[in-house]
């Protein structure tokens, strides 16, 4: 299930899919706003009609219809698997509806934070169900289930995350993602590559690291940083086959270690910015200091 301590997860799946850079564009949207900017957009959401009816049967059809990484076996997996997401839609709508719309859920007691307005859950869900699903839905069953969202975002006032302490840093790192020319996309690869060969404990460096973000109450602001991390990797020309094969990984766990440089182990920050910076070497990370 995807949640925003595992948003690296989410960028995963996202970075691999036709309609994931459209979808994380949407959740950063959200991971901006305010309690009552997120009322205002209910109050937007789209009146019942049979078109809507119609294309929210298709896309849980085609949600139905989706290969997940648990069910691939056979000679096809691996292929498949390149596609296949970790996570499921009705993960993603879950992670919206418990964690994105409820932007102070952090200052509630566990279990006690308010459920957002029925009709922001309705149109974020709509929207996402469009972007999650672009390649199985038509073009007009895209349209009938983004029209709200679409019509909702042109009356909110601009907004984009702010990424803690780190902020610059990390946009600095996106900036050199976003302008790595095909030679550095190589060398990612080779990264990732020689960090796969050398069994290194990159798994164990996230864990940290994600914890540390938990314990800082930095939740939202790393989601967001993976998720520009999305737009990036899809900016930079990124081939499909390298992202799944390591270099989100290396990506990833960079913006990962960038966000909680101030607080993770030594360690786990060399771990996950290591592959990074033999890359893209330390300029941009000695100028940033």
């Amino acid at each position: 299930m995807y949640s925003l301590v595992s948003a690296p997860v989410l960028g995963f799946d996202l970075t691999r899919m036709v309609g994931g850079p459209a979808t994380a564009e949407i959740l950063l949207t959200l991971l901006s706003r305010t309690t009552a900017e997120v009322e205002a957009i209910a109050d937007r959401a789209a009146p019942p009609s049979p078109a809507l009816s119609l294309a929210r049967s298709h896309a849980l059809a085609a949600a139905g219809d989706l290969p997940s990484v648990r069910d691939l076996s056979g000679p096809s997996a691996v292929t498949l698997l390149q596609h296949a997401p970790i996570g499921s839609l009705a993960g993603l709508l879950h992670c919206v509806r418990t964690d994105v719309l409820v932007p102070d859920r952090d200052t509630f007691p566990p279990g006690t934070a308010p459920e957002p307005p029925d009709g922001a859950v309705a149109l974020v869900t709509d929207a996402v169900c469009a972007t999650y699903l672009r390649q199985h839905l038509t073009d007009v069953d895209r349209r009938v289930l983004g029209a709200a969202w679409v019509a909702a975002t042109r009356d909110l006032p601009e907004a984009s995350p702010h990424l803690g302490p780190t902020h610059d840093l990390v946009h600095r790192l996106l900036s050199r993602i976003r302008a790595a020319h095909p030679a550095e996309v190589r060398a990612l690869a080779v990264s990732a590559d020689r960090m796969r060969a050398e069994q290194q404990d990159w798994s164990a460096a996230m864990h940290s690291s994600a914890w540390a973000v938990h314990v800082a109450g930095r939740i939202r602001d790393a989601a967001a940083a993976q998720l520009l991390l999305v737009r990036a990797v899809d900016l930079a020309g990124v081939t499909l086959d390298d992202r799944a094969s390591g270099v989100w990984n290396v990506l990833s766990g960079a913006v990962q270690a960038l966000m909680v440089r101030d607080l993770v182990d030594s360690a786990s920050a060399q771990e996950l910015l290591v592959p990074c910076l033999a890359a893209f070497g330390p300029d941009w990370l000695v100028r940033a200091d």
